[in-house]
């Protein structure tokens, strides 16, 4: 039997204080703004394709000159000038430029542009590898958008008693069912049961305002 062709990305979404994460679909395929800091140029975009879990490319930029590419087999930095390029299984190595720092390791970079620390995984699932960021650094005085920058400020609320789960998300009833997904913001990916909820009841926004149409 084949294995059922993946029609959505399901991102993993912590809150504090709570032990259940939320969790939302967004289909595929898709390029989508991750992240973004608008105050010190930086952005992280990422592309999807249907029947494929995380992404097949993501690309990070910081201010005007620095470029990140970065790919299933390998990752290519540009700095304005000059071009680096590893691919993904050679030794571990690393490159620091101003305010950039990369620091490749077998299955992982190591990303640090400006005060955002974020790493991406390589995921190999059989014949099928997907790349997943996880973001370890926001700052406080940062204003983060994008799909991935809502985390500091969810939260929610059980409501008891009623017949199907529902949670209070930001003043609103929002109906959910308990499932499991593998966090591939980790290298073991774990299965870790999470509230699913609709994609707008979390980002209030419509998934358009978080397309893009370049990485």
């Amino acid at each position: 039997m084949s294995a059922p062709t993946v029609h959505s990305n399901r991102f993993l979404l912590p809150v504090v204080g709570q032990s259940k994460p939320l969790c939302f679909d967004v289909p595929v395929p898709h390029k989508l703004r991750l992240l973004q800091d608008s105050a010190s140029e930086f952005s992280m975009n990422g592309e999807s394709l249907t029947g494929q879990n995380g992404f097949h490319q993501i690309a990070l930029h910081y201010k005007t000159n620095h470029h990140l590419t970065i790919n299933t087999t390998s990752i290519r930095y540009h700095d304005g000038q000059n071009q680096v390029e590893f691919l993904w299984g050679q030794e571990p190595t690393q490159h620091n430029t101003e305010g950039v720092s990369l620091i490749l390791r077998s299955n992982e970079i190591d990303v640090t542009m400006g005060k955002i620390h974020i790493v991406i995984l390589l995921h190999k699932e059989k014949r099928d590898m997907c790349l997943c960021p996880a973001v370890q650094t926001r700052p406080k005085d940062v204003n983060l958008t994008g799909i991935l920058g809502k985390s500091p400020d969810i939260s929610y609320d059980e409501i008891q008693g009623t017949q199907t789960p529902t949670l209070k998300l930001k003043d609103q009833e929002v109906k959910t069912s308990r499932v499991m997904v593998k966090d591939y913001r980790l290298a073991s990916a774990p299965l870790v049961g999470c509230w699913l909820v609709p994609f707008q009841a979390v980002t209030q926004r419509e998934l358009s305002d978080l397309t893009v149409t370049q990485l």
